[in-house]
């Protein structure tokens, strides 16, 4: 298991924790199937760059998605973590 490939499964699962979602819920939400969702959020495989794209343009999303890029937020431009 790839160390990056585990932190940012860890990351996804905890946006989706921060909104309430189940896994069939968030994998729904970013048209995926469910069960690479768990293969991504349990850092059995690498996320893949259309799933990393779906999620930046999504409304709600979008806010997370240079803490989940780059463990960084900036608040003023409405990028945020979880946590916020």
């Amino acid at each position: 298991m790839n160390p990056d490939t585990s932190l940012v499964g860890k990351k996804i699962r905890q946006i989706r924790e921060a909104m309430g979602l189940s896994r069939p819920k968030f994998a729904e939400l970013l048209q995926v199937p469910p069960t690479t969702l768990k293969n991504y959020e349990l850092g059995y495989r690498e996320v893949g760059g259309a799933f990393l794209v779906a999620l930046s343009q999504h409304p709600d999303l979008h806010k997370y998605t240079l803490w989940l890029l780059a463990d960084t937020t900036v608040p003023e431009a409405g990028q945020v973590s979880p946590e916020s």
